[in-house]
């Protein structure tokens, strides 16, 4: 059977960890450390099925990471997931208009993590 892929788009390695340990069982995790490194390679970034994007990065930022894949084809219907420390409201705001179809606010919840990803996952075709 073939887990389903996800990317996760996060410069700290303990919250990468963590994000492994909550799903090894269950799906197939790669994480990169910057935006540059996740969409240098469009069909590496294609061929996943959920992307959860931190907003705060190196270099490019996470809402300008969810532009270019939301204006690429190959990756225009992967859902993704938001995660941010800043909660102002519209920074939220900016992300959903922009394509993004969950957010989370920082630090998580490991299980409601796990339960907004099962649900992006299962409303896929």
């Amino acid at each position: 059977m073939n887990r389903k892929k996800i990317a996760l788009v996060d410069d700290s390695s303990p919250f990468c960890l963590l994000v492994k340990q909550i799903f090894e069982d269950r799906y197939e995790v790669d994480s990169y450390s910057s935006a540059e490194d996740f969409i240098s390679l469009v069909s590496r970034a294609a061929s996943y099925h959920l992307i959860i994007l931190d907003l705060h990065l190196p270099g490019m930022d996470g809402l300008d990471t969810l532009t270019r894949l939301q204006s690429t084809p190959a990756t225009h219907n992967i859902p993704i997931l938001l995660l941010t420390a800043d909660s102002r409201k519209d920074t939220v705001i900016r992300g959903m208009r922009l394509g993004a179809k969950d957010y989370m606010i920082k630090p998580i919840d490991p299980m409601l993590l796990d339960e907004r990803v099962s649900l992006l996952l299962s409303d896929m075709i």
